[in-house]
């Protein structure tokens, strides 16, 4: 089934999009929902260098939408009827890589029985989206270099030089400075993609936009589930606005399509629904005396069974595994030795608990 909103009468989302021909016209063209200045703001660069052939570089943190921002740059430009081939980097290297951008001809390797175009020659004169462009080894770089700097290339076993006329965005969620300056990434292909850097935001830079999203992604899951009348309670959306999303919105988006195959009955949905680390991670779910005090306690207004002994202790480990990640500075090596464990037990606690950290 299509998850595409035009495939629900055009209907995108409620009212949040009606006031804000910017938020409307990006969802449209690419996907792309938004309330926040921060995003508003990009959608206008969007706007202002998607006519030019000039490559852009998308950084952001893994999940803040890189594709879905290409794909806008693309829809907005007079490329938007030409193809847009987009390349996972991150898989690719040696022979696969050059197979997979340049292609090959008949008898070019064994197994090559007929002529295969690369992407390179699939994106033609549309655009070329390069995601985690950063994992492209350097043996690579050089030959990636040449089709950039010479607009031309061949396939494997061909002697044809074939035009190369696409446009080039790329996306990272390193830092390519960082690896220029360490030597993993040649300083002459970063100077080349990095003619119109662009930095997407996290979700928890853009907490405005939270709502709207989440909204959203219910309401399309809730269709997609035959369960459209699905809705978020006022505390589940605040709980929702303060976490910290590390996973950015694509957490947010696998968050929602759980609640909208979980969800029981036709009132809206509850804070308690939601993920009992992330209701513990703000302090949502923990015994009174251990939000005070750091100790296992029971709060007697709490919830049922809260007298229970292995809920209490359940929830004083995951409390307290959580909250020494956190001072270690998400790092589980520390988070062990502040909890006065082996990292081996604590990763066997974080199994039991199901929690991912």
């Amino acid at each position: 089934m299509s998850m595409d909103p035009r495939a629900y009468g055009g209907k995108l989302l409620p009212q949040d999009l009606d006031a804000d021909p910017e938020a409307r016209a990006a969802m449209n063209e690419a996907g792309l929902l938004f309330r926040s200045d921060a995003m508003r703001a990009l959608y206008r660069v969007a706007v202002q260098v998607a006519g030019s052939d000039a490559p852009v570089l998308l950084t952001g943190e893994s999940g803040t939408g890189k594709e879905l921002f290409a794909r806008l740059l693309h829809t907005l430009s007079n490329r938007s009827g030409r193809p847009f081939v987009p390349v996972n980097c991150g898989v690719l290297s040696g022979e696969l890589f050059a197979d997979k951008f340049f292609g090959h001809e008949p008898g070019a390797f064994t197994g090559a029985l007929r002529l295969q175009k690369g992407s390179f020659e699939l994106a033609a004169d549309g655009t070329l989206f390069l995601d985690e462009v950063g994992e492209i080894p350097l043996a690579n770089q050089v030959d990636f270099l040449r089709v950039l700097e010479e607009r031309t290339f061949k396939r494997l076993g061909g002697e044809k030089d074939l035009g190369f006329r696409a446009r080039i965005v790329t996306a990272t969620n390193r830092s390519l400075p960082d690896m220029v300056r360490s030597g993993h990434f040649r300083a002459d292909l970063f100077y080349r993609l990095n003619v119109i850097p662009i930095a997407l935001p996290s979700l928890r830079e853009r907490s405005d936009d939270i709502p709207p999203l989440a909204e959203y992604f219910l309401w399309l899951f809730g269709h997609h589930y035959h369960r459209p009348n699905l809705r978020l309670s006022a505390p589940a959306l605040e709980l929702l606005t303060r976490h910290h999303w590390p996973g950015n919105v694509r957490e947010l988006k696998n968050l929602m399509e759980r609640v909208a195959l979980l969800h029981k009955g036709e009132a809206p949905v509850r804070a308690e629904e939601l993920p009992l680390e992330m209701r513990l991670e703000l302090g949502e779910e923990l015994p009174l005396a251990i939000r005070r005090e750091g100790l296992a306690g029971i709060d007697p207004g709490g919830e049922a069974g809260g007298f229970n002994l292995d809920a209490v202790v359940r929830r004083a480990e995951v409390a307290a595994m959580l909250g020494a990640y956190k001072a270690a500075g998400q790092s589980k090596q520390h988070a062990a030795e502040l909890l006065g464990i082996s990292p081996r037990t604590l990763r066997h606690k974080l199994a039991q608990y199901g929690l991912k950290l």
